[in-house]
């Protein structure tokens, strides 16, 4: 193996290679990827890959805006195909929730995001599938939908070797090497790698490595847990249905192919202890199938084909860690993705890039997910939606 490199990026999943991706689109050729494993197995491949742009706060929906003009446009901008399909997306919330959904909805259309607010004759006239009652109110987003965790990582991938970059898989970095207060490199079970810098973008496994350097990065290990279903005939959406987040029954859900439907829980996550945990509880696909039948009663009747569990970086506020760290230069954060990380992938890796070459990044402000906020007190408030009685549990709440 190499034993220097001008960038040094740990992580093969979405964000890692799009930092790659974008590094080399702004001239920087010198770049070195490292995966323990192979592209795209950690986190990105498990995601449930929804594109949405609805968030409860301006730093995350600024980066996913940022984000979706790329899948959108893929084949022209990186090369290949992401397996983007526009279905539109709905965000469904309690009655109890609509000025929190009008609220969030005015600050999203304030940042130039096409979005807005449906009562339930509108939501049932947009997916005759859908269960809505007289109160119910959902925020649409005509432009968004899904793409493939996979597909999206190897043509980013691809595009970053065209551009100069080289990626070697099956090679675990072991420690991250240092002098003074300054990273210099990493060890690997290849061998030494110097570099000016070294870009973390491995999740949850990026807090052993960061220990050696007395940086207690506030990452818990969750694992995150998704069910595959035989999708009904006579569905009305575009692309099978539409893409959803029902906080009324607690699921998000949205097709896979031409016959079946990919539907997660938001509070079916449970902390781990270990990243490399891929248990799917016994519970788990029974249940998803029952809350994804509340949301869409053509469901009841179907049958579950098959779940994987999969592993989450959640941070204290549930925003991601990006950025330089004060006192430690040389080392550059792309970890805490919290489970939405692979739709702002494009993006953060645009903005990631654009810090080490150009010294700030451009495409969307990046400042907000400091790790210093929490040492100062200021993390990323969201105006979250409550979730239905029916879920119970005391778990983190996720949605992807």
């Amino acid at each position: 193996m190499r034993s220097t490199a001008d960038v040094v990026i740990v992580g093969g999943g979405a964000v890692g290679t799009s930092i790659a991706f974008h590094l080399t689109q702004l001239g920087l050729t010198d770049v070195l990827l490292l995966e323990r494993g192979e592209l795209s197995a950690g986190a990105t491949g498990r995601s449930g890959a929804l594109i949405r742009t609805h968030y409860a706060n301006a730093p995350e929906a600024r980066l996913a805006a940022a984000a979706l003009p790329w899948f959108e446009e893929w084949a022209d901008r990186v090369g290949g195909e992401c397996g983007f399909v526009r279905t539109g997306f709905v965000q469904l919330v309690m009655p109890g929730d609509a000025d929190r959904l009008h609220a969030n909805v005015v600050m999203l259309t304030g940042l130039g995001i096409d979005t807005s607010v449906l009562d339930a004759t509108e939501l049932a006239a947009l997916e005759s599938g859908l269960a809505v009652a007289d109160a119910d109110l959902g925020a649409y987003e005509p432009r968004s939908g899904y793409a493939d965790p996979v597909a999206t990582t190897r043509t980013l991938a691809a595009a970053a070797v065209r551009g100069g970059a080289q990626i070697q898989q099956q090679t675990t970095v072991l420690r991250l090497l240092g002098a003074g207060d300054r990273v210099t490199g990493v060890e690997t079970t290849a061998g030494r790698v110097q570099a000016d810098t070294v870009i973390l973008a491995n999740g949850s496994w990026s807090v052993p490595l960061t220990e050696s350097l007395g940086l207690d990065l506030p990452i818990e290990s969750v694992g995150a847990q998704v069910a595959f279903v035989s999708r009904p005939d006579g569905l009305s959406g575009r692309g099978g249905h539409l893409t959803m987040i029902d906080r009324r029954t607690g699921i998000y859900a949205r097709p896979n192919g031409r016959s079946e439907t990919l539907v997660g829980l938001s509070q079916s996550a449970r902390t781990i202890a270990s990243p490399d945990d891929a248990e799917v509880l016994d519970s788990f696909p029974g249940t998803a199938l029952h809350q994804l039948a509340l949301s869409m009663p053509a469901f009841a009747a179907q049958k579950v084909l098959r779940a994987h569990a999969g592993p989450l970086d959640v941070t204290p506020d549930r925003c991601a860690l990006i950025g330089r760290i004060e006192g430690c230069d040389g080392l550059v954060l792309a970890v805490g993705m919290s489970g939405s990380g692979f739709k702002k992938a494009p993006a953060i890796g645009a903005c990631v890039a654009e810090l080490v070459v150009e010294g700030k990044a451009r495409t969307a402000s990046i400042d907000e997910f400091a790790l210093s906020r929490f040492a100062e007190g200021r993390p990323i408030v969201s105006n979250d939606y409550l979730l239905g009685s029916s879920m119970g549990g005391s778990g983190p709440v996720l949605v992807h």
